[in-house]
């Protein structure tokens, strides 16, 4: 990864959030060059607290700055903190010739992965924001909850079920692959047919190919939405990022029996979560 673009919410603050640390992170161990688009995805919403599932919702406490204070101070802080890291980092604001979602969609397009923080169940806008990368950029997101560590070449999980998004996001994710201490690749084998037998062996012979350790694992869903399977199982086995297809299935087939695309949307996610379409 050479480019990447983080989506930082406005603060009055001391601190850039959750997305704009892990992207400077991962920046800095990638070497590659950071995009910081500063916005108030919920208008008016300033600052998260430090209180849970704030980051959708209304936030009264926060507006202590005016907008462009807002603005100009999450600029001095990212311009700190990029100094500090010694990351190269460009700044954008958001537009007033382009709506928010013109402006993230086309400067994702030109980006190798956009980071944007979560918390608690995605609520309008951001998840509207999230869907559109996802449909309208080709390019991969990762969503960064607070709990989040910072981004390390340590465990990744991949989800797996030999569709067209799993390969997507195997093959947008193998510049971190690569740098993993160990991959587990992850089937939920009681949720479907699956085209191929062992394509979780095949998927590790492959990553073995780029020097990637690989091992695949099956579990079952049991009761269990697929999306809180994977998240809980990525807790389990304490991976750092959960790799996955996003909206993998047909609109028909997610509206009947749901998607874990939708799981995640609605959970209260521990870990990163890289989603690709």
């Amino acid at each position: 990864m050479k480019d990447l673009l983080a989506v930082v919410t406005a603060v009055s603050g001391d601190t850039v959030g959750c997305a704009a640390n892990y992207a400077l992170a991962l920046a800095g161990l990638t070497g590659a060059h950071l995009t910081a688009l500063i916005a108030e995805i919920e208008s008016g919403s300033g600052a998260p607290s430090v209180e849970p599932d704030n980051m959708q919702g209304g936030i009264e406490g926060a507006r202590s700055l005016s907008t462009m204070g807002r603005l100009t101070r999450t600029t001095e802080l990212i311009q700190a903190a990029a100094k500090l890291a010694n990351v190269p980092c460009t700044l954008l604001s958001d537009g007033r010739s382009l709506s928010l979602r013109e402006l993230l969609i086309g400067n994702a397009q030109v980006r190798d992965c956009v980071i944007l923080d979560v918390q608690g169940p995605l609520r309008h806008p951001r998840q509207g924001l999230i869907e559109a990368v996802l449909f309208g950029s080709g390019r991969p997101i990762i969503l960064v909850p607070r709990t989040a560590r910072p981004f390390a070449h340590d465990r990744i999980l991949v989800a797996w079920d030999a569709t067209r998004s799993a390969v997507r996001a195997l093959h947008d994710a193998l510049p971190l692959l690569i740098r993993a201490r160990d991959v587990a690749i992850v089937s939920v084998t009681d949720d479907k047919e699956f085209p191929a037998a062992h394509s979780g062996e095949d998927v590790c012979r492959y990553l073995s190919r780029w020097d990637v350790d690989s091992h695949f694992e099956r579990v079952k869903r049991g009761s269990q939405n697929v999306g809180l399977v994977l998240l809980d199982h990525a807790v389990r086995i304490e991976a750092d990022l959960l790799v996955m297809g996003g909206f993998g299935h047909p609109r028909e087939r997610e509206f009947i029996f749901g998607s874990a695309t939708r799981d995640i949307f609605q959970s209260n996610i521990e870990n990163a979560v890289l989603l690709s379409h």
